[in-house]
Formats: structure tokens, C-alpha cells, sequence
């Protein structure tokens, strides 16, 4: 369900879900798709709320109970997975994001598991055939472009590389999603590791993702690369890049929207000023989203 909300805040970036995408925008409430794209800033797109299942064991529970589990966690645990993407929220925050879940969840996503569950029901269980006729690690390793095994280990090649030691296992579980193109999710808890493999309902689109051109976009300017560099000690106002870097206010606020656009800064408004600061995470991220694409 949550990364349904996630392709919902960047559809340009889920091609293969755009049919999706334009049939929800006439079955839900736009208010409730407005709401989660508002919160999408504070959650990181929905990546955020994912990281819970290592606090609360949450994957055999259905989604009412798994939202109740989520909501019993201190502020304090929320706030250490939010540390994780140089990020807090609030006590309003915390219980805004969980009353959207639950109102995206009753309103609309109910309906939507009632056709997608048997159909991934079917769709894992003739998986399980292929693994048994192949064997696990020569099917596994069809599950993903980026996904390498080999004889001790599992690798996941993403904005960095992520290993995980064969011997050191004590089993795999495999879940399926509609909504992860082009994503991978994987995690280990307790020598299991974790891995959604995607069930395509929607033909591959091959077409270049808006926000990959977006972002190459704003880096292809040197103006907005010094702006980024400038940025790398602290929040900056336009006035203060403006005397900085010897330029006009308009011409800084010109090149801001554009970065902003990319989610390549964020903004934040303090007194009478906007400020505004390097998005860490995308930087981080420029790599792999350009691998993303290419290799996938």
C-alpha cells in the first residue's frame, strides 16, 4: 500500500504505472491524493514509513493492524528512522501521516487489494514452481537487472552496493508488488532477508522518466552547481546567494525553482526569509537514479 503512495507522489518517475495512476485520479478523492502528495515532503515520497518493520513486525499483519502497530510507536521511535534521512517530524506530523494511511487505506486501497490479491496470489505460487524446477539462487537472480549472486553472496547494486552473506542466512522471504518499478525492495532483520520482486500488470514503458530529465536538467548549468555547492555548509536565502555569488535576487530565485523542481533542495520558511538547503539524500541518489535507468 505504501508504495502505492509513493508512485503516487512521483508518477513521472513509475512510468509503468501511469494507466494506474490516471484511473485513481477518477476512482479516489482528490483531496486524499492531495494530502499524500502534501506529506510526500515529510515522508520521503512514502520511502520513509517503509523503514518501520525494523521497530514493528508488521509484514504478516493486514494493513488495519500493521497501521495500528505503526501508530503505537513513540515519537521517539519515529523520530530514529527519520534520523536516518537527516530528518524529524512532529507529534501533528506523526498522527497526520497515520490518519492518511488509514483514510487512503478505507476509502480506496481496500478495493484495490480485492483484485490485486489473488492475482499475486497466483503469480507467487507459479514463482515457487520456477524456483523449485531452477533453484532458488539462479531464479533469484532473474528477479532484478541490478541483483547479482554468487556462490557466498547476495548483492543489490544501488546508489551504493548492499551484501549480504549466503552462510549467514537462515532463509529468504519473497513478496510481490505492482508498484516497485523500477525499485527493488530488499532488507535483512535477524539473518532473514527480505525481497519484493515486481509483478508487471502494465506494459514496460521505455520512455525517459520526467524527473531523471529534470534532474539532469538542473545540473547541467553551472550557476545552479555553485548555488548547490554554496549551500553545502548551510541553509541559504536568496538574498544571501544573491551577494554570495555576485548575481541578481531574480536570476538566483530563476535557477532555485528549477533545483527545487529536481528535489534537489528543500525550502523552509523562517521569519520573514524562505531559506533554503541541500536535499542530501538526491545528491546522494544522482548516481543511482542515472544506473537506475540505464541498467534496468
Amino acid at each position: 500500500m505504501i508504495a502505492s503512495m509513493h508512485v503516487i507522489c512521483v508518477p513521472e518517475h513509475h512510468l509503468d504505472r501511469r494507466k494506474w495512476m490516471e484511473e485513481i485520479w477518477d476512482k479516489a478523492p482528490h483531496e486524499l491524493l492531495y494530502d499524500i502528495r502534501k506529506y510526500g515532503r515529510i515522508t520521503g515520497e512514502w520511502l520513509i514509513p517503509m523503514d518501520f518493520s525494523d521497530f514493528s513486525p508488521y509484514k504478516d499483519l493486514s494493513i488495519p493492524d500493521a497501521l495500528k502497530e505503526i501508530e503505537k510507536l513513540s515519537l521517539r521511535q519515529w523520530n530514529e528512522i527519520y534520523g536516518l534521512y537527516n530528518k524529524s517530524i512532529s507529534w501533528e506530523e506523526k498522527n497526520n501521516i497515520i490518519e492518511i494511511m488509514k483514510k487512503y487505506h478505507d476509502t480506496f486501497f481496500y478495493n484495490e487489494i480485492s483484485f490485486l490479491q489473488p492475482f499475486l496470489i497466483h503469480t507467487i505460487k507459479r514463482k515457487i514452481n520456477m524456483f523449485m524446477e531452477e533453484g532458488m539462487l539462479e531464479s533469484m537472480s532473474k528477479i532484478h537487472e541490478r541483483l547479482e549472486i554468487n556462490e557466498n553472496k547476495i548483492i543489490f547494486h544501488k546508489n551504493k552496493d548492499y551484501s549480504f552473506d549466503l552462510n549467514k542466512l537462515s532463509k529468504v522471504v519473497i513478496t510481490a508488488s505492482t508498484f516497485i518499478s523500477p525499485h527493488l525492495l530488499m532488507h535483512e532483520d535477524k539473518n532473514i532477508l527480505y525481497l519484493t520482486m515486481l509483478v508487471s500488470l502494465e506494459e514496460i514503458n521505455e520512455a525517459v522518466p520526467d524527473d531523471l530529465i529534470d534532474l539532469l536538467k538542473a545540473l547541467g548549468d553551472g550557476t545552479r552547481l555553485r548555488i548547490l555547492r554554496q549551500m553545502k555548509t548551510g541553509a541559504e536565502s536568496t538574498q544571501g546567494l544573491a551577494l554570495s555569488l555576485n548575481l541578481t535576487e531574480a536570476g538566483i530565485s530563476k535557477h532555485l525553482k528549477i533545483l527545487c523542481n529536481a528535489r534537489l533542495i528543500e525550502k523552509k520558511r523562517q521569519g520573514n526569509y524562505m531559506m533554503y538547503s541541500i536535499n542530501k539524500n538526491a545528491i546522494d541518489y544522482i548516481p543511482y537514479k542515472l544506473y537506475e535507468f540505464i541498467m534496468r
